[in-house]
């Protein structure tokens, strides 16, 4: 059996309340007393075999794209970071935390924030990677994020300067972001909705009017009215000697699968149109299946189960959805046995779900979960509107802007816990926090190039 404490890792009473807002305020200051901002900047040297754990984790993937996906991690600190949330997780528990419940992304790197589409069409920014959401402390996100903005502007070339300055600053931001949500009524926090230039605009520290980021967006909100479903088809598909309307292979990373596993995947389909809403369900009910493959994305999801469904209309028209992976949490898979830690996250799917609709503006009205062949899977449409923003392409100027923006986005998501008034309380006159996390930043960013130094060393060796 899982352990209590795995069972508990997303028990959304823990966030439930009987307080008020003041009461929640005044045990956030008490919770400031208990763990000061001196302990929660305070870094503690951590001592684990990285190596170790990463192996651990990819046991449970798919053993042909590993090394692929050591390739991706090869290519940077920062890429190597944003594939190894495992080794951060644990980090995180060994330090000094606050002790507020809140449903967090589990893995706010500066990578896993992009453009989206809401049901009405409009284009959103904001958080698009949950596979980590738990309930968690809320700066353990913010920490993540910060070592993320350090490690990419580092390859940006940045100086240590700039990047101290960048990094103090969004810290600020969220501090000042939260304030400002605090002063939101419950309606007025569930039914915002954060379109990107109404966030530039929000920031007012940088003028973009003359401004690298502008030309960016406009390229980007451009684009992204071509990037749908019938894109992917014309650009992934093709018809067979048959007539069939079929993806194309590209092994290892795009693999037609095994009749088997095309039926698993059916029902898993079948059983996930029972999650949607009603009126998702009536619209794929004109949809047939064309194809299914085994379609691999990312870093940290790289080698990972991944699948793309095509779906076929009756007026000829396709809809692309990706069948995801619901990994158990990370930091699980280095605590438990990985067949226990599957087991364990059954409702996988479901969690990123719950979180992702909680944390995001507005989702995917396609969203949903299922669970074939003992394992957990979300479901969504496949790159629908989504485009991202080249981090590795801004200069300082927009590099900036571009991270103050990820902080004010972040902490609006966390405003959705019923516990966040606990962070506003324990936030409340610590600008010491801004400088403080600086410092634990440039620490564990030291950290993360041990780690990879030995990854390296690792692979080279085989």
């Amino acid at each position: 059996m899982p352990s209590k404490e795995n069972l508990d890792l997303f028990d959304l009473k823990k966030i439930s309340i009987n307080r008020t807002k003041d009461e929640l305020k005044a045990a956030g200051q008490y919770r400031q007393q208990k763990i000061t901002t001196a302990d929660l900047v305070a870094f503690k040297p951590v001592n684990r075999d990285p190596v170790a754990a990463i192996k651990q984790t990819e046991a449970n993937m798919i053993q042909e794209l590993l090394p692929l996906r050591h390739q991706r991690m090869l290519a940077s600190k920062f890429a190597f970071f944003r594939g190894t949330a495992e080794l951060m997780e644990r980090d995180l528990k060994a330090q000094n935390q606050s002790g507020i419940p809140t449903i967090i992304c589990g893995d706010a790197h500066v990578n896993n924030y992009g453009f989206y589409a809401s049901p009405e069409r409009q284009l959103l920014f904001g958080l698009n990677d949950f596979d980590e959401a738990r309930i968690g402390n809320w700066e353990s996100d913010l920490k993540r994020l910060l070592v993320s903005a350090k490690l990419a502007g580092e390859e940006n070339r940045f100086t240590e300067d700039d990047l101290d300055q960048i990094l103090h600053l969004m810290t600020k931001t969220y501090r000042h972001a939260i304030k400002r949500v605090d002063k939101l009524t419950l309606a007025q926090r569930f039914y915002s909705s954060y379109e990107i230039h109404d966030m530039m605009k929000s920031i007012d520290t940088v003028d973009d009017k003359h401004h690298q980021m502008t030309k960016i967006l406009n390229k980007i909100i451009k684009k992204s009215q071509h990037s749908n479903s019938e894109q992917i088809t014309q650009k992934m598909a093709a018809t067979d000697n048959n007539g069939q309307l079929r993806f194309k292979d590209n092994p290892p990373r795009a693999k037609h699968v095994s009749a088997v596993k095309y039926q698993q995947i059916v029902a898993g389909y079948n059983a996930y149109r029972s999650t949607v809403r009603q009126d998702i369900r009536v619209f794929l009910a004109n949809f047939q299946i064309s194809d299914i493959i085994r379609y691999s994305v990312g870093v940290g999801s790289f080698g990972t189960r991944c699948y793309l469904i095509l779906l076929t209309g009756i007026d000829g028209s396709h809809l692309v959805l990706q069948v995801k992976e619901a990994m158990p949490l990370r930091y699980n898979l280095l605590k438990l046995p990985v067949e226990e830690a599957i087991q364990s996250s059954v409702r996988a799917g479901r969690r990123i779900v719950t979180a992702q609709k909680v944390l995001q503006s507005s989702s995917d009205p396609f969203l949903g979960s299922t669970a074939f062949g003992g394992r957990s899977y979300y479901i969504r449409q496949f790159r629908d509107m989504k485009e991202s923003i080249n981090v590795a392409k801004l200069d300082r100027e927009s590099f900036n802007l571009y991270c103050q923006i990820c902080a004010f986005l972040l902490a609006i998501a966390h405003y959705q816990s019923p516990t966040a008034p606990m962070i506003r309380g324990y936030l409340k006159g610590q600008k010491a926090l801004d400088q403080g996390l600086v410092t634990w930043t440039n620490e564990y960013a030291k950290q993360v190039a041990v780690d990879f130094q030995a990854f390296q060393q690792a692979v080279s060796s085989k």
